[in-house]
């Protein structure tokens, strides 16, 4: 099996979700027409589509409370690398640190 990628990003300032996407989509090493959605997440992520592919942990650091929107959103994003790990059977797992 594959060695497990850790991603660990730096959520200070985080507003919006695209500060989210800004920080995720490079250090995934997304393609450049990948689109900041749940879809494409789920698209890249299942298919190997990026340069870092699963088995993948990305741990957000959380060093002050997000706006409601914004945790709403990073609840679904989780949701996908749940049902990413799922359909693929390897550790996908995006985790608050």
């Amino acid at each position: 099996m594959a060695r497990l990628s850790l991603i660990r990003l730096d959520a200070r300032g985080w507003q919006r979700r695209e500060d989210f996407w800004a920080a995720l989509l490079p250090a995934l090493g997304a393609p450049d027409w990948h689109g900041p959605n749940l879809d494409a997440l789920y698209d890249g992520l299942v298919a190997g589509e990026n340069r870092v592919c699963p088995p993948l942990t990305v741990e957000i650091v959380v060093s002050t409370p997000f706006p409601v929107p914004l945790t709403t959103y990073l609840d679904r994003v989780r949701n996908v690398f749940a049902d990413a790990a799922r359909d693929t059977g390897l550790p996908i797992e995006l985790r608050f640190v």
